[in-house]
C-alpha cells in the first residue's frame, strides 16, 4: 500500500508510533488495531488524551474526526509506516524470510553458520531468540510485532550487520507484521497440519503462507519441489526449487547418532556434505539452505565448514545417559514432526523408543489425535503429559491426544512434565532412546495463563545427575 500523504505528514515529526495507547506519549502517532480480543479503536479517545497527535483507523471514530485518518488496513499502515520510521532497513540489509510449517529456525541456523563462515555478519530473527553474533537483542517469538520487527532490523544494521535470517510465520503474514520489508530471498520448507484453530483449514493456512511470495519484494525464491503445497508455490512464481526432484536434488543420505553426509546436484555439479544434524529429514534442512547459498555464490569450503558443527538449541539434542540410553529433546510439535524425529530414531536405535509428549492448550485440537496416533506407531512406551495447557484442562488435553491411540496398554500418563519425564528415563534401559518432544529450547512451561520456568534439557539433566527426583 501507499500510505497516505497525512500519515506521511505525521511521521515526519512523530516522536514514536504504537498500537497500545498505554505506551502513548506526547508526539506518537497512534494505529488503532483490531485483535482477537481487543479492537484499538476503542482506545483512541485514551490515545489523543496522552497526547497522540493522530490515530489512524479502519473505522469511523465518533467525536475525532479531525485527529484521525483513515485508511483500509492500520495493520499494514503500521508496518509500512515502521519501516519508514526506523529509515527503511530492509533496503540496506539482505533479509532472508524463511516460513513453512517444519524446519524454519533448523533453515536459520544453518544459514546463519554459512553466512558467518562466508565473511558475513548476519542477524537471526526467530522462535529461539533475536541476535547478532553472541549479542542477544531479545527473547525470541517467531515472527514479532511489526515495530519490533523494523527496529530489530534497524538494529541490526546499526550493529554492523550485512544480512538478516529471519523465520517467517503464518501468523505473521496474515496480520501482515512483516509488511514494507524488502527481501533479497523467501524460502518455503513445507506445509503440514498446523494452527488450524487460526486458519481455519489447510487452504486457509497455505494461503497465508502463500503471501510472502506473491505480495512482497524478493530477488530470489527457493521452495520445496517434494511438498505438494511447495510445487504450487513454483507453478505460480519463478522459484529455485529442491528436494528429490527440484532444481537443487537430494541425491543420497546417509545418517547415524554421529550426524548425517547429504550428496546434492546443482547445476551440473555434484557436492558431499558431512554434518552434525541427525535424521533423514535434515536433508531437507540443508538442501532449502544451499539452494539458496550456492545460488547467491557462497563458496563450497565456507558451506562445508559450517555445516560440520550446527548447534540448534532445542532440535534433536541428545544427551547421554551413563546407563547407556540416550535422551533426545526436540522441539517437535505437529504429527508430521514427530513423525521426522521417530522415524528418525527407529531407524538408529537398537533398543527401545520411550516418547514423553503432550500437546499445546488453547491450539489447534484437531491434531491432538494425529499426534497420538504417530507416538503409537513409532514408540514402544508412550508418557503421555503436558505440554504447555494455558488455560485448558490438562487432562482433557490427554484425552484428546488418547483417541487417537488404539493400544493403550504402551501409553502412561502423567500430567506432571518433570515426573513424566523421570518415569521414562526411569523406565530406560542400555540401549533405548528416551524423546522428549514438544517444548524443545523453551524455558517455561504455562499453566492456568501463568507461566513457570521449566526446561525439558535442564531437567533431563538433573534427573540423569540425581538431582532430580520429580517433586
Amino acid at each position: 500500500m501507499t500510505l497516505p500523504k497525512g500519515i506521511l505528514e505525521f511521521l515526519s515529526k512523530a516522536k514514536g508510533i504504537t498500537q497500545n495507547s498505554k505506551e502513548v506519549e506526547e508526539g506518537f502517532l497512534f494505529f488503532a488495531i483490531r485483535g482477537t480480543k481487543l479492537d484499538g479503536h476503542e482506545f483512541v479517545g485514551e490515545a489523543l488524551k496522552r497526547g497522540a497527535i493522530a490515530a489512524v483507523v479502519e473505522r469511523d471514530v465518533p467525536g475525532f474526526r479531525d485527529k484521525v485518518i483513515k485508511v483500509d488496513s492500520t495493520r499494514r499502515a503500521l508496518a509500512e509506516s515502521a519501516h519508514l520510521f526506523f529509515g527503511e532497513p530492509s533496503k540496506k540489509l539482505r533479509v532472508i524470510g524463511v516460513t513453512g510449517t517444519n524446519g524454519k529456525t533448523t533453515v536459520t541456523y544453518i544459514l546463519e553458520r554459512i553466512l558467518e563462515e562466508a565473511g558475513f555478519r548476519s542477524g537471526l530473527i526467530g522462535t529461539v531468540q533475536y541476535r547478532v553474533g553472541k549479542e542477544v537483542l531479545g527473547e525470541g517469538r517467531t515472527t514479532p510485532d511489526p515495530i519490533t520487527w523494523h527496529r530489530t532490523l534497524k538494529h541490526m544494521l546499526d550493529l554492523g550487520a550485512t544480512h538478516v535470517v529471519a523465520e517467517i510465520s503464518s501468523h505473521a503474514l496474515d496480520q501482515s507484521r512483516v509488511w514494507g520489508t524488502k527481501f533479497e530471498a523467501v524460502l518455503f520448507t513445507n506445509l503440514s497440519r498446523d494452527h488450524l484453530d487460526y486458519h481455519g483449514d489447510m487452504e486457509g493456512y497455505f494461503r497465508a503462507k502463500l503471501r510472502l511470495f506473491e505480495e512482497y519484494y524478493h530477488e530470489l525464491a527457493v521452495v520445496n519441489a517434494d511438498d505438494p503445497y511447495g510445487r504450487r508455490i513454483a507453478k505460480r512464481i519463478d522459484a529455485i526449487t529442491y528436494g528429490r526432484k527440484g532444481d537443487l536434488k537430494i541425491a543420497d543420505v546417509r545418517t547415524g547418532m554421529w550426524g548425517s553426509e547429504v550428496t546434492l546436484e546443482f547445476k551440473g555439479r555434484i557436492y558431499t556434505f558431512r554434518t552434525n544434524l541427525v535424521g533423514e529429514f535434515q536433508a531437507y534442512n540443508i538442501a532449502c539452505s544451499l539452494a539458496y547459498a550456492l545460488s547467491v555464490g557462497v563458496e563450497p569450503p565456507a558451506i562445508a565448514k559450517a555445516l560440520e558443527n550446527v548447534r540448534v538449541p532445542g532440535r534433536f539434542e541428545t544427551v547421554r545417559s551413563e546407563r547407556g540410553f540416550t535422551v533426545v529433546i526436540d522441539y517437535a510439535h505437529t504429527p508430521d514432526a514427530m513423525e521426522n524425529v521417530l522415524k528418525t530414531l527407529r531407524k538408529l536405535t537398537e533398543g527401545r523408543i520411550i516418547t514423553v509428549f503432550g500437546a499445546g492448550g488453547d491450539r489447534d485440537r484437531t491434531k491432538r489425535p494425529l499426534m497420538g496416533r504417530v507416538a503409537e506407531v513409532w514408540s514402544d512406551i508412550v508418557v503421555l503429559t503436558s505440554d504447555n495447557p494455558r488455560s485448558e484442562d490438562p487432562n482433557r488435553i490427554i484425552e484428546d491426544i488418547l483417541e487417537g491411540i488404539e493400544v493403550r496398554k504402551k501409553v502412561l500418563v502423567q500430567p506432571d512434565r518433570r515426573m513424566a519425564i523421570k518415569v521414562a528415563i526411569d523406565l530406560a534401559r542400555e540401549g533405548d532412546v528416551v524423546a522428549v518432544l514438544g517444548k524443545g529450547h523453551e524455558e517455561y512451561q504455562e499453566v492456568g495463563g501463568v507461566k513457570y520456568p521449566f526446561s525439558d534439557v535442564k531437567v533431563v539433566r538433573e534427573i540423569l545427575s540425581g538431582g532430580g527426583d520429580g517433586l
